[in-house]
């Protein structure tokens, strides 16, 4: 399943950080959110029992602050050495001034590879964890209640086309490794950290328009004397 997201999952597209303005309001989602490991020997049971359709639940549920990296938080090696699933959520309040506006749900960063889910819906995803990716999420909002929950998918392996690279090795039972232990072979130098890394945040653009991307391309004369420059930008 991992390998076909990778393929799938869409570049970033919110480099950007969003600033409050006349038309533009924000709402930050950092805090506290459940958490929850899927296991070992069975990485993809929460897309088969939709652990997105409603709260994490389970004595396995802990409390992560989000932004961070899971791995350093708690004492459990199992948590600090995991491979695979990771599964948060929380919930959220949306003001009902925001009714007749564009709402985008934006993350500064999630290693490696994120799936988002808003009620229940799957709204969006990213691969490549060091970028920040963002969604519209206006159809998923719920505006009966206000209260909202979103919940995310993160997948911290590292294959052949992942930036860094790496591969999933499956240990042999014996005297170095229990049944069932697997491991992250890499040929770099650094730990690899996982999980909601950067900020948080829900925001409004004006429905009727706004401004997707803003491109800028500057051209300097050999004699530098002169210089051009164009730029473009997209309005959906």
């Amino acid at each position: 399943m991992l390998s076909l997201l990778l393929l799938l999952l869409p570049c970033s597209q919110a480099l950007l950080y969003p600033r409050d303005s006349s038309s533009r309001e924000s709402k930050s989602l950092d805090g506290l959110w459940n958490f929850k490991l899927s296991p070992k020997q069975d990485p993809d049971i929460g897309f088969r029992e939709a652990w997105y359709s409603g709260p994490l639940t389970g004595q396995d549920v802990l409390e992560m602050p989000v932004p961070s990296s899971y791995n350093d938080i708690t004492t459990e090696s199992s948590v600090r050495d995991f491979l695979g699933w990771a599964w948060y959520d929380t919930h959220f309040h949306v003001p009902a001034s925001w009714q007749q506006e564009r709402v985008v749900l934006r993350f500064g960063s999630v290693h490696y590879t994120a799936v988002v889910y808003v009620n229940g819906v799957e709204v969006g995803g990213h691969a490549g964890g060091h970028m920040a990716f963002e969604m519209d999420v206006t159809s998923a909002l719920s505006w009966q209640y206000g209260r909202n929950r979103v919940t995310v998918a993160v997948n911290n392996t590292l294959t052949a086309h992942t930036v860094p690279q790496g591969s999933y090795v499956w240990q042999e039972e014996g005297d170095m490794y229990p049944s069932g232990y697997s491991t992250l072979d890499t040929a770099f130098d650094f730990f690899n950290y996982a999980g909601i890394h950067r900020p948080v945040v829900l925001y409004t653009t004006p429905l009727e328009a706004h401004i997707a991307d803003i491109s800028v391309e500057t051209v300097v004369e050999e004699d530098l004397a002169t210089a051009q420059m164009t730029f473009r930008v997209e309005v959906e």
